[in-house]
């Protein structure tokens, strides 16, 4: 099998992961999905390794990036759609791009605001909330994807936030509002939703 085919099936591979992994997480199919995200990463890399390779061997030289992106700023000048018609032609790249770049934004994001003092907040509540380990049982997996929305000082700030984990009695979804006083973060309300049966629970 040559590298030509090579790279288009890892980079094909990857991108049809990275899509079922975001909706696997979405829908609590976890881990699964958390491992499917880093599968996907892993073959998206064996890919452009691939195509490196398969374009140096055609060209005998790596791809000149600058001046690939010179000549189409130049050719978009004179015609706007001359973008549209190198995307189509390039299709495979352009979507590798795009899985690249979703890739590093979710990567910063989950090491930043997903690690943050809020979510971290909303974690130790559901963990140590007796009335909420008696409907979901211990809670194995958190989803990687978070919906955080924050503004805070060191001193005081306010939150909301969603996320998804799966416990020993199924996947729920958390929403929940949060308050920062004195320096501390407390959970104000918390949605609790079961996504087997649909089930309520709010926590004040």
């Amino acid at each position: 099998m040559n590298t030509k085919t090579l790279f288009r099936i890892f980079l094909t591979s990857g991108f049809i992961l990275w899509v079922l992994s975001w909706i696997g997480d979405s829908k609590g199919i976890l881990p699964i999905s958390t491992y499917g995200m880093i599968f996907s990463a892993l073959l998206t890399g064996l890919g452009i390794y691939f195509w490196l390779k398969s374009y140096k061997e055609k060209r005998g030289h790596y791809p000149k990036f600058l001046k690939i992106y010179g000549n189409l700023y130049k050719e978009m000048r004179k015609n706007p759609f001359n973008g549209i018609f190198f995307m189509v032609k390039h299709l495979l790249k352009f979507y590798t791009l795009i899985l690249i770049f979703s890739m590093i934004l979710l990567f910063i994001g989950f090491i930043t605001i997903g690690q943050s003092e809020p979510v971290k907040t909303v974690q130790s509540y559901c963990e140590n909330n007796s009335e909420i380990n008696k409907i979901t049982g211990k809670i194995n997996h958190y989803g990687i994807l978070r919906n955080v929305n924050s503004k805070w000082s060191s001193e005081t700030g306010n939150s909301e936030l969603s996320l998804v984990f799966v416990s020993d009695n199924g996947v729920f979804n958390v929403s929940s509002k949060l308050e920062k006083e004195n320096g501390e973060w407390k959970v104000k309300k918390l949605e609790l939703k079961d996504k087997n049966t649909g089930a309520n629970n709010v926590y004040n």
